[in-house]
């Protein structure tokens, strides 16, 4: 019976084979979905902070030129005609700017190789 043995030994081993190559699925999958979380989340705390001194510096903006015009609401209309422009300007160049940056990250993300690690 040494080949019940051996049929039995190959099994345990590739048991064995089968659940560390799981766990190194799952741990390969935490990573990336971690990277992934941590890029969106650094984005979305990026995007809070630029927001906010947008509206700041528009604030200024406004009362700077309310100054200049000697009037607050045409200061207000010509800010928000520049609002209205560089928001035209960022449709129309939102592929450039961030779709195709995001989707590159990702890719970089999701077909990293894992052997060739950032250092």
């Amino acid at each position: 019976m040494p080949n019940s043995d051996m049929y039995q030994n190959l099994l345990e081993e590739t048991k064995a084979y089968v659940q560390t190559r799981y766990d190194l699925l799952r741990i390969e999958f935490m990573e990336k979905a971690s990277r992934i979380i941590a890029f969106f989340l650094l984005a979305f705390v990026i995007t809070g902070c630029l927001l906010g001194a947008f509206v700041y510096f528009s604030l200024a903006l406004v009362i700077w030129l309310s100054a200049f015009f000697e009037s607050i609401i045409i200061a207000i209309c010509v800010v928000g005609i520049a609002l209205l422009f560089v928001g035209w300007l960022l449709y129309l160049l939102r592929k450039s700017l961030f779709v195709n940056p995001i989707v590159r990250q990702l890719n970089k993300i999701m077909f990293s190789n894992p052997k060739t690690k950032e250092k």
